[in-house]
């Protein structure tokens, strides 16, 4: 009976020193799960706004004669009215390239263009193109990424191109 009585005293111990050895590695994982359902849950919200903020463009009359200024402007307020109050000022960035047509879009900024490039880009009738870019960075909930050198706050770039592709007259037709 003594020697079974030891015996346990000494599992008792040992399972103490392994659940001691044991608890904060499972503690670390589940804060980590719960940093990455919300990097998630961030990265669903910025897009889901992206995608609210710009789908009305088209419709708004002033939109076409708006500047790249003013269109981020009108971007970020859209977005932080649709994020459900998740995002901030200071948790966006976006940056506006506006192109005249498709044609200037599709060969960016070339200073050396010949002159019946210019004279193509000029009778080029497709409505205007925006790029979109919004960078996102949000804080760590917890101080454990940091810890381990991973920063105190992620980041997350979209892009969206908003336009039209030019169709042909038959498929207006149609």
């Amino acid at each position: 009976m003594q020697v079974l009585s030891r015996w346990s005293r000494d599992e008792r111990g040992v399972t103490a020193i392994e659940t001691a050895l044991i608890l904060p590695v499972l503690l670390f994982g589940v804060m980590m799960l719960f940093e990455l359902a919300r990097i998630a849950l961030m990265i669903g919200i910025g897009n889901l706004s992206l995608e609210h903020a710009l789908q009305d463009f088209r419709r708004d009359a002033n939109y076409y004669s708006k500047n790249a200024e003013e269109l981020q402007q009108d971007i970020e307020d859209r977005m932080i009215d649709f994020s459900y109050g998740f995002l901030t000022e200071e948790n966006l960035e976006i940056e506006v390239l506006p192109f005249d047509n498709l044609y200037q879009f599709g060969q960016g900024t070339n200073e050396t263009a010949d002159e019946e490039e210019r004279e193509a880009s000029q009778n080029d009738r497709s409505p205007p193109i925006l790029s979109v870019t919004v960078d996102l960075s949000q804080r760590f909930m917890t101080p454990l990424p940091a810890l381990f050198g991973l920063g105190d706050a992620f980041q997350y770039q979209y892009r969206h191109l908003l336009g039209d592709l030019p169709s042909s007259a038959e498929e207006e037709d149609e």
